[in-house]
């Protein structure tokens, strides 16, 4: 008994750590779109170099528009948040046993706010997976954190599925509820098959996940001569892996 409750303290004390202090909007995507090949490959680097500095430029001062000093080359910078909408889908793969986020709460300044998702239903969507997935939902439960696990089997093999979890053979969605009161993230794990993620909301709106910026560098003139490099980010909010990585040694305290 005393060791579980040493336990669940010092879970508590990592999220409270992590969604206060550490949550904080980190690069997850790149993505680099050539919207015009020249063949100077010099006016094209510099391109590349004025996109990227776009960003750097706007993450430092707020201003959307960037001249490099020392050129003609210039970037415009566009921001559109992630999230605020029924379907989350990042575009990215998942390796097998890495974790992809979903935040069921809304970010403030200082840390999390206190606008739940309130749906009463999650599809998880998965692409190019032959395994399991693992689901977990953590919550605000009084002063503490709790946990709510799911595990579906998608495989017809096997040796491709998890003892304990549901059988879903076959099937590229399943629909996760009920969904905790004051839910605060998601994490979906795929195993033994990587996966392209996605989920859906029924009866509820996801909150911003973050925000992508996009910055387009251009050298030279409007027209024939002019060449343009674009450039995307997606800055999202993330927990550091040493926190999940402490969850799932010895969350079982909190978990139903």
């Amino acid at each position: 008994m005393k060791k579980n409750r040493q336990a669940q303290i010092a879970i508590i004390a990592l999220l409270i750590s992590a969604v206060v202090m550490v949550v904080g909007l980190t690069f997850s995507k790149m993505t680099t779109v050539e919207t015009r090949i020249d063949t100077n490959e010099e006016a094209l680097r510099d391109a590349f170099n004025a996109a990227e500095s776009g960003i750097d430029y706007y993450l430092k001062t707020g201003t959307k528009t960037y001249t490099v000093p020392t050129s003609t080359a210039k970037a415009d910078v566009s921001v559109r948040n992630l999230g605020n909408e029924t379907v989350l889908d990042f575009g990215e793969y998942t390796p097998e046993g890495e974790s992809e986020f979903y935040w069921l709460v809304n970010h403030t300044a200082t840390g999390l706010g206190t606008s739940y998702f309130g749906g009463n239903q999650i599809t998880v969507r998965h692409k190019g997976m032959d395994g399991s997935l693992a689901i977990n939902i953590f919550y605000r439960s009084g002063s503490g954190f709790g946990v709510k696990r799911y595990g579906y089997n998608f495989s017809n093999n096997a040796n491709k599925r998890v003892n304990n979890f549901t059988d879903y053979f076959g099937n590229q969605d399943v629909g996760v509820s009920p969904i905790p009161a004051n839910s605060v993230l998601m994490t979906v794990t795929p195993i033994f098959s990587g996966a392209n993620l996605s989920i859906v909301g029924t009866g509820g709106t996801f909150p911003v996940q973050g925000e992508e910026i996009s910055s387009v560098g251009k050298v030279g003139e409007v027209g024939a001569g002019q060449v343009s490099k674009k450039v995307v980010i997606q800055q999202r909010y993330r927990l550091p892996s040493f926190f999940l990585d402490a969850l799932g040694s010895e969350a079982s305290v909190l978990s139903n």
